[in-house]
């Protein structure tokens, strides 16, 4: 990854956190992370207090918002806008789509199901749209996505225009440390301030054990003394 992908992959990143932690209804932010995985430059995480038994319509326009600002962020630092934000795309309209045609949270399409669990039909090497539904409500299906996709980005980006410090001091974070806890991000948002982590301890690697017990090292007896006064032995006599 070249430096100038990393600092966009950095606010990209940084976009999503700040937005999730400001909002009412989304999970809290668990880690942010600008270290590659896969085909991810980077990935912002998010933990479920409970159990995600049962998913309400405030919490999945949040979500969309929460997607939304990753490419919002991202354009600020740019001036540009890339194909990074994809997947952010396909998920919220995924969502918002499901949101309108499958759980009734649509207030002008109503509590109807538009569409079966089987969305998409193979005929031969074309894939088409299987509809129980008017080329009409179809256009007023695709209208309603918009307007939720289009509503989630105004309030991503007021979130982001409003915290424009916090959002750059998110992002000079990531590019220090590369990884920031969901406690981090949220005191850098609640107090503007960021406390780093403490330095890894220096510690000596352990070395491996011994391939054998050593045997105990054996003093060898001094050799005696012998006394002087006695003198040199006289030499034999034929």
């Amino acid at each position: 990854m070249t430096d100038e992908d990393k600092k966009f992959t950095a606010w990209h990143e940084a976009g999503h956190a700040l937005v999730n932690v400001m909002l009412k209804h989304t999970h809290p932010l668990h880690k942010v992370t600008i270290i590659p995985r896969g085909q991810a430059l980077g990935a912002t995480m998010y933990l479920p207090k409970d159990d995600v038994l049962n998913r309400r319509r405030k919490e999945m326009l949040d979500i969309i918002a929460v997607t939304m600002a990753g490419r919002i962020a991202e354009e600020i630092v740019s001036e540009d806008i890339s194909t990074g934000a994809t997947g952010d795309i396909q998920h919220a309209t995924q969502l918002a789509r499901a949101m309108v045609c499958q759980w009734g949270m649509s207030d002008t399409l109503g509590m109807v199901q538009y569409g079966d669990n089987n969305e998409y039909v193979f005929l031969g090497r074309e894939m088409a749209r299987s509809k129980d539904y008017s080329e009409k409500t179809a256009q007023e299906i695709d209208h309603e996505v918009k307007r939720m996709i289009d509503e989630a980005y105004r309030r991503a980006k007021e979130i982001i225009d409003g915290n424009r410090d916090k959002l750059e001091m998110i992002a000079n974070c990531l590019l220090e440390y590369e990884t920031l806890e969901g406690f981090q991000v949220e005191e850098i948002v609640r107090t503007g301030k960021f406390t780093p982590p403490p330095p890894t301890p220096d510690v000596t690697p352990p070395t491996g054990a011994q391939a054998a017990t050593p045997l105990p090292e054996v003093i060898k007896p001094l050799p005696p003394k012998i006394n002087p006064g006695l003198g040199s032995p006289a030499p034999a006599t034929a």
